[in-house]
């Protein structure tokens, strides 16, 4: 560990003590991720905690706001128990180490989906629909970061990531001012949907986390308003879980039934939109994977490249509103062009 590090390790152990009475026995530092929080376990007389710090005090604000908001309505998230903001450090609950998507290539035979996992996924898709409409009816977005709601600037950026990060090291040929028009129309389009729901933002399986065979979330700190089928499409197309498309359609079906309970909705209607918002939240993946595979060579990042484009092989069939964006679905179908068809 280097200096900073040895200092963020202290701060956290003195809240700790602070908390509890007395030092921690045990401490271990948790692997890195994709974002630039550091990780604490700390362990105690048969009590452990996280100790978590990040030096963007505006995530620290919304995740902890968050958090405050969703034990309001009894939603699987940790608990906090101590914070100091002035040094970007809090303790929170200790879940454990087994999120979803772990759980889940442990219990694939043959790389079958198993049958639990549809329960299971079913079961967090419930609580999705939780955070959406039961949570979401009165939360305050005014400690959302960077974006307060999924519109037309956090949609550029999340295209531009793409095309940044993706799109320009793969030397893909495209007509800038053409691309540029077919980025307002796509994102116009999306724009229709209604989008007064709290959107998760990175509703995937390694942010749910699973204990006593109940899962729980984490990393919503990002989250912002914005349409039920972004997260549903997080959940449902990311890369390494390789969920086959016949069970994803399941799961579609089951939350469909599922939201009808809290709010009616247009099944024909929904479907067109999340197979749109499937489309960016794939390429807001790819862009991600561009950026922490090809460019810091996270081994991870790298081996969902290829997933991911057959994510979007799929999704680029079935999206309509690229019959009005020629630019971006050429594109597209070259990117897609060597990728096969994920028939699993």
């Amino acid at each position: 560990m280097n200096n900073n590090t040895d200092k963020i390790q202290n701060d956290l152990a003195v809240l700790f003590k602070n908390w509890k009475g007395f030092e921690p026995e045990k401490v271990e530092m948790l692997p890195h991720s994709g974002s630039s929080r550091i990780y604490f376990r700390f362990s105690a007389v048969e009590i452990t905690a996280l100790g978590v710090y990040n030096q963007n005090n505006n995530e620290n604000i919304a995740f902890i706001s968050f958090t405050e908001h969703f034990l309001k309505y009894k939603l699987n998230v940790p608990l906090i128990y101590s914070i100091d903001l002035s040094k970007n450090i809090y303790l929170i609950e200790d879940l454990g180490d087994i999120d979803l998507l772990s759980w889940l290539n442990k219990s694939r035979n043959n790389t079958s989906f198993p049958e639990t996992g549809i329960e299971l996924y079913k079961s967090v898709l419930r609580e999705l629909i939780k955070f959406q409409v039961v949570a979401g009816k009165d939360f305050d977005y005014s400690n959302c970061y960077p974006f307060k709601a999924f519109n037309k600037d956090a949609i550029f950026f999340d295209l531009n990531y793409f095309l940044d990060h993706f799109v320009k090291p793969g030397k893909y040929s495209y007509n800038q001012q053409k691309l540029t028009t077919d980025f307002n129309s796509f994102s116009d389009y999306l724009l229709l949907e209604e989008n007064n729901f709290f959107m998760y933002r990175d509703f995937q399986a390694r942010n749910i986390i699973i204990k006593n065979n109940q899962p729980y979330f984490i990393d919503y700190q990002g989250g912002r308003k914005g349409p039920l089928q972004y997260d549903l499409a997080s959940l449902l197309y990311q890369a390494k879980a390789t969920i086959p498309e016949d069970i994803r359609i399941e799961l579609v079906d089951f939350y469909l039934q599922e939201v009808n309970k809290a709010l009616p909705v247009k099944s024909e209607k929904f479907i067109e939109f999340f197979n749109a918002f499937s489309l960016i939240r794939i390429l807001q993946t790819l862009g991600a994977y561009g950026l922490r595979g090809l460019v810091e060579g996270k081994s991870h990042f790298i081996e969902s490249i290829v997933p991911a484009l057959s994510n979007l092989a799929l999704v680029v069939v079935k999206t309509d509103i690229l019959n009005q964006t020629p630019e971006l679905k050429d594109l597209l179908k070259r990117i897609t062009a060597n990728t096969t068809k994920n028939e699993s």
